[in-house]
């Protein structure tokens, strides 16, 4: 009798059996996004994180995560092509849990930059921040700990940072102080985890 032989499995398949959390967090920033377009629900308004508002509504430092600037896709792609390029990396080789929790205190560390910084009367309190780039950014300060232990691509992660300062001067609107927040909590949480890391084999 013939061997039964297994169909090979797809990118998209392999991808979510390797970086599950990354894949996840992708589709549902997306999916969130998607539904921005429905004026009715007012999702940007509801999850937009609003330096005034946020002591009195504190989920607002985790849910500015999932929405982003309309109604071109630039804001959303762009964050996601950084939590994917960075992101299945990490989650591969750090692990599911320490990535899911890299993300989202650095997303709240770049809201807390931003509150930090309104109250300093250097971003605008009443303004309505979106986006992932604090948690995005969050990835890029694990991946610029110094460790050889990640054999990171270094092309990726200067190529990204570069095209972000450049953006700076072409788009006036990009929230920088959550970018410089999740780029502290990340590479916090990146050198506990890998200064303290047993080397391979160590008993």
């Amino acid at each position: 009798m013939g061997q039964a032989q297994t169909a090979p499995r797809s990118p998209a398949v392999q991808a979510l059996r390797r970086s599950p959390v990354t894949v996840t967090i992708a589709v549902v920033t997306v999916a969130v996004w998607l539904t921005q377009f429905v004026p009715a629900w007012h999702v940007q308004e509801k999850l937009a994180f609003v330096p005034l508002w946020a002591l009195d509504e504190p989920w607002r430092f985790v849910s500015t995560m999932l929405v982003h600037s309309q109604p071109s896709p630039a804001h959303v792609l762009f964050n996601m092509m950084g939590l994917l390029l960075f992101g299945t990396f990490l989650e591969r080789t750090l692990g599911s849990v320490f990535f899911a929790v890299t993300y989202v205190l650095s997303g709240v560390g770049g809201s807390v930059m931003v509150w930090l910084l309104a109250l300093a009367g250097i971003a605008h309190p009443f303004a309505l921040y979106v986006g992932a780039s604090g948690a995005v950014f969050g990835l890029v300060g694990v991946l610029l700990v110094p460790s050889k232990r990640l054999d990171r691509n270094w092309g990726g992660v200067v190529g990204f940072v570069l095209l972000n300062a450049l953006m700076l001067f072409v788009e006036p609107n990009i929230a920088w102080e959550a970018h410089l927040g999740g780029l502290i909590v990340g590479f916090v949480l990146g050198a506990l985890r890998l200064w303290t890391m047993r080397p391979h084999g160590a008993k």
